[in-house]
């Protein structure tokens, strides 16, 4: 994940562009769900293809 990614969702959402406020908590749990999708995706890079 780019690192200026966060930054990115977070003008789009609570910046002019989207105007929607996340509350701490879903912004906490949003960067959690994303983690674990990076966690996946460098596990995924580590195994061979399968076909």
């Amino acid at each position: 994940m780019r690192k200026d990614r966060l930054y990115e969702e977070d003008l789009l959402v609570n910046g002019p562009a989207g105007g929607e406020e996340l509350s701490k908590h879903e912004r906490q749990t949003l960067r959690r769900e994303a983690g674990e999708l990076k966690q996946k995706m460098e596990n995924a890079k580590q195994e061979p293809i399968r076909k």
